[in-house]
């Protein structure tokens, strides 16, 4: 929260009025409105810019006490991890979530179970996998739904934020984490309209990442999850079993997407798995990986349904079915939580629910409004 009676005191000193710091800060009126009647806080280089404005330390911005810094993670639409004005949105997102703690029930008095001193290492990575499915009563080798993967990332505490980012956003991830170390609580954001087939791997991605605390961060967090992810859904005994069928085949690739069917995951998955599996094997791999394998799967993905369309029936959702829908299907307290903010706050309020969500101001608008109609 910032210290809106210090900022009221520095304006009213220099002699600032809300247009004349908006114009220094480089952003709306609205924008500094929402910063000053507490509905959304600034972005960290905006943070920084209201200092300056403010002949201010920024440290004076921040009412005691100060939050602690949201820890974000995802990787971009090429699959690189977040920078720049992206990392700063999935942050700003933290500090909103922050705002909804006080709001949410919390079911547990115990702690989530995480790991013990993560690595990027392959054989702790692979073990901290084979554990997650023991623990959890699932065979060495099974396939994971997603049911399955929602219910770990709920027996973990993790608090579930749906989105419909939609699939041509510049910029786009299919899902990212936020760790917010002052409340301990983990929250995964993820894209409705992502891809189906990559779907539970972008699940089990960020259940990684909630395992870890984000202790690994940058390349390292973002690698420790990728490979927490493969092997969780597709280990390496079924790894084995498939690089034998599809070296076997005669036709490999239609192998290796019967696998991906069986598993739900991206043929991708496998492909790289059981390639993996060949290399500590020391034998020969699948050969899948061409480049006319890559040129035919890219020039497929646009018919691949998105999760939206698989599990609602349609890609674009009323602003009602996609609160109701997810709640149903993800068991989401994301939507009463926000409700509950607006209510204490006295009214609707859009700009907070778009930063929290990270959407456009015209949905959020629709959002305050359902949302005012929402009973506990």
């Amino acid at each position: 929260m910032l210290n809106l009676e210090k900022i009221r005191d520095a304006m009213m000193h220099l002699g600032l009025n809300q247009i004349a710091l908006a114009k220094d800060c480089d952003v709306s009126k609205e924008a500094v409105s929402n910063w000053l009647s507490g509905e959304s806080v600034p972005r960290p280089n905006k943070l920084k810019a209201l200092a300056t404005a403010l002949k201010i330390d920024v440290a004076q911005l921040v009412a005691p006490p100060q939050l602690s810094e949201p820890i974000a993670a995802f990787r971009t639409r090429r699959n690189r991890p977040a920078t720049g004005d992206g990392l700063e949105a999935a942050q700003d997102q933290g500090y909103h979530f922050q705002q909804l703690v006080p709001f949410i029930l919390r079911e547990t008095v115990f702690a989530p179970s995480v790991l013990e001193k993560p690595r990027l290492d392959e054989e702790y990575i692979r073990e901290a996998a084979r554990q997650v499915r023991v623990r959890n009563g699932f065979s060495p080798s099974e396939p994971l739904t997603r049911d399955n993967l929602l219910y770990l990332l709920r027996d973990f505490g993790a608090l579930l934020v749906p989105v419909p980012w939609g699939k041509e956003r510049v910029g786009h991830e299919n899902a990212l984490s936020v760790y917010l170390p002052e409340s301990k609580t983990s929250w995964v954001v993820f894209n409705i309209n992502a891809k189906n087939d990559d779907f539970n791997y972008w699940l089990a991605h960020e259940l990684g990442h909630c395992y870890t605390l984000h202790s690994l961060q940058g390349d390292d967090g973002e690698q420790f999850a990728e490979r927490f992810a493969q092997e969780l859904l597709f280990p390496l005994e079924a790894a084995r079993e498939a690089l034998s069928a599809i070296c076997s085949a005669p036709s490999p690739r239609e192998q290796a997407n019967w696998y991906a069917g069986k598993y739900e995951i991206s043929v991708v998955t496998v492909v790289k798995q059981a390639d993996r599996a060949a290399e500590i094997a020391e034998i020969a791999p699948t050969g899948l990986q061409t480049k006319s394998f890559w040129s035919s799967w890219s020039a497929a993905r646009h018919s691949v349904p998105t999760v939206a369309q698989v599990l609602f029936g349609h890609e674009t959702l009323s602003t009602s079915d996609y609160v109701i829908k997810c709640e149903q299907e993800f068991k989401t307290p994301i939507f009463r939580t926000l409700a509950k903010w607006q209510r204490q706050e006295g009214g609707r309020s859009p700009a907070f629910i778009a930063g929290a969500l990270n959407v456009e101001l015209g949905l959020a608008f629709e959002l305050s409004h359902f949302l005012m109609t929402l009973q506990d």
